[in-house]
């Protein structure tokens, strides 16, 4: 029988295994909501309110999007070694290595960002304003993009401008509150993309930005000597509630795009922030 802290320490990870899931994909940022729940509930473990098992919770989501969009990731996958295995004598198909090079392209903003402001991105944004203002700005986008004039453009039709532009704001979402999935699939609409659209391209375009996050986290993470005995069955246990819950989330999400329900995450997001000005007022820190 483990003892009642380490029990509650196994529920725990399993609760913020389930947020990490649901909040990567719904549109109300899982950085923020990974941030305010050791603040909201005072947290103590350095482990569980640590930035490095948030980073291990990614590993899991990453999985899901994974599975779930298993036929677009083997397809490119595919796509991109036909030039590798034919010596260049072969080519993919055109709109899919479109669309790689859009991940691609979308994929360095982030890759920047991340290397030149860790600092700022581990200090000065990591406070409740701060993520309050970040969850109302990210709710904002969400409301102009829901009602954006769709062109519906199909995946087909992305370029590697499109890439850079969604990418950019994928960077923004480096700063805990502005949600990657939010921003992606706004930036998305707003460029004139089907939903459905919109919402594969946010997906696929995390993957590398999902992986690269929680590798170098995970890095961090060993070498700093954890204790591995106690935080092994914590990892574990987050990381397949993270995977499981992100998988209804991504089928969910995908059902209330088609149905123009982006509204309802940004009255949530509302909601959300002033939650956190409320408990940091209650506490005397601002």
């Amino acid at each position: 029988m483990p003892e009642v802290s380490g029990l509650n320490d196994l529920l725990l990870a399993l609760a913020l295994g389930v947020v990490q899931g649901l909040t990567e994909f719904f549109p109300i940022s899982s950085s923020a909501h990974l941030y305010a729940i050791p603040y909201l509930f005072s947290i103590s473990d350095p482990l569980l309110a640590s930035r490095a098992f948030g980073a291990v919770l990614h590993l899991g989501t990453l999985a899901a999007v994974l599975v779930a969009l298993r036929s677009d990731v083997t397809r490119l996958l595919s796509c991109a070694l036909v030039p590798i295995l034919s010596l260049g004598r072969r080519r993919g198909d055109s709109a899919d290595e479109r669309l790689i090079i859009a991940i691609l392209v979308g994929t360095i903003p982030a890759v920047i960002f991340g290397l030149f402001a860790q600092e700022f991105l581990d200090t000065s944004v990591r406070t409740p304003l701060v993520v309050a203002a970040a969850v109302l700005a990210g709710a904002a986008l969400l409301w102009v993009a829901d009602r954006a004039q769709s062109l519906q453009r199909p995946l087909t039709g992305i370029a590697a401008l499109d890439g850079l532009i969604i990418g950019l704001t994928q960077a923004l979402a480096l700063i805990p509150g502005i949600s990657r999935s939010g921003a992606t699939i706004s930036a998305g609409l707003l460029l004139g993309f089907s939903r459905d659209a919109a919402a594969r391209i946010s997906f696929l375009m995390g993957i590398p930005a999902i992986a690269g996050a929680g590798a170098l986290e995970l890095r961090s993470l060993i070498q700093d000597g954890v204790d591995t005995q106690h935080a092994a069955p914590l990892l574990i246990v987050g990381l397949l509630a993270s995977f499981f819950s992100g998988l209804i989330a991504i089928r969910l999400l995908i059902r209330l795009l088609s149905g123009g329900k982006l509204w309802s995450f940004a009255v949530y997001r509302v909601g959300f922030a002033l939650l956190l000005v409320a408990v940091a007022l209650l506490r005397g820190e601002i």
